[in-house]
């Protein structure tokens, strides 16, 4: 005689019993939050290291009337003098000015190599792969090139007598007096211009390869799409490329501001090692401070103002890649 019942049997009858839940981990290296901290952590002390006793002496330096060679050789006769060198400094006219030169500088500098660069890196991402590898060939030897050297050779390919780009001129224009045209007769077209044009030169294999790297990664998939919605190549261009490769456009676009804002060897050797004034840039103008006139002091300052000016303009870029940062979590 069996026996029923309506009673059915609950989930927890039914179910094997529940694995015992893993020991939680505690300490330092707890659930792994800490172990990139632990792994930065050398490279920082080392990165510290280096920089710390510099930038002490920098600051030093800066609260103290250090601009004669005989206060380095007799540091008895140097005494604090607090905020007045920074006073002297930020006084000065011709301060204002060459800083004033130096952001026009380096936004031309930016923009120009930015448009350029991303052209350029289209053109390549469409070509076939052995004219892409004789590109890439010959930009490794440019980028190869020391800036010194790009600078003394653009300085002879414009050089009013037997220049090249004057000589190429007269072929296409005709006109004799464009045959011993002075490209650095006026400051503003030696530096907008000539000097302008041998750092784009220079920047330009670092952009090239590193945004074609970045237009591989956009995917295929999102670029069809735009194209079945009807969407043309700016449009496309606009609203996936763009997206897609914004962190590394405000990565160098951080890196071109910070190299071209300190730009210097190519200015010095393009003026033959002795810049006018109207060729100053920052970088020239700490030069001609801190080493040609022994202003240490002066110069302290003048690199303290440059790095918070650098600072300055480096919040939007920080505070954008914060912003990444925060959405990819």
């Amino acid at each position: 005689m069996s026996v029923t019942t309506n009673e059915t049997p609950t989930r927890s009858e039914t179910a094997p019993p529940a694995a015992p839940a893993p020991a939680q981990r505690r300490g330092f290296f707890a659930a792994g939050h800490y172990i990139p901290y632990a792994l930065i952590l050398p490279a920082a002390a080392v990165l510290l290291g280096i920089m710390a006793y510099p930038l002490f002496r920098l600051f030093d330096l800066a609260f103290q009337n250090i601009n004669r060679y005989a206060y380095i050789v007799n540091p008895s006769l140097g005494k604090y003098i607090g905020f007045e060198g920074f006073g002297k400094i930020l006084g000065d006219g011709q301060f204002w000015d060459v800083v004033l030169r130096s952001l026009y500088f380096t936004a031309e500098l930016v923009i120009l190599s930015m448009v350029l660069g991303m052209l350029f890196a289209l053109l390549l991402n469409r070509v076939s792969n052995w004219v892409k590898v004789t590109v890439i060939t010959v930009m490794m030897f440019v980028w190869a090139i020391p800036a010194l050297v790009s600078g003394t050779v653009f300085r002879w390919l414009f050089a009013s007598n037997g220049g090249v780009v004057d000589y190429v001129g007269f072929l296409l224009t005709g006109d004799e007096s464009v045959k011993h045209y002075d490209w650095f007769g006026d400051p503003t077209v030696g530096l907008y211009v000539v000097c302008a044009a041998v750092i784009i030169w220079g920047a330009l294999p670092f952009l090239v390869l590193g945004l074609n790297a970045a237009l591989t990664q956009v995917p295929k998939e999102l670029m069809e799409a735009a194209k079945l919605d009807g969407a043309g190549p700016l449009q496309s261009f606009r609203h996936v490329v763009i997206p897609v490769i914004r962190p590394f456009l405000l990565v160098t676009t951080a890196l071109s501001f910070i190299w071209d804002f300190q730009v210097f060897a190519q200015i010095f050797s393009i003026r033959n090692t002795s810049p006018e004034d109207g060729y100053w840039t920052i970088g020239i103008y700490l030069y001609e401070k801190g080493i040609v006139a022994s202003k240490y002091s002066d110069s302290s300052v003048i690199s303290i103002a440059m790095i918070l000016l650098m600072l300055a303009v480096l919040v939007f870029y920080i505070r954008q890649m914060l912003k990444i940062g925060a959405n990819e979590r």
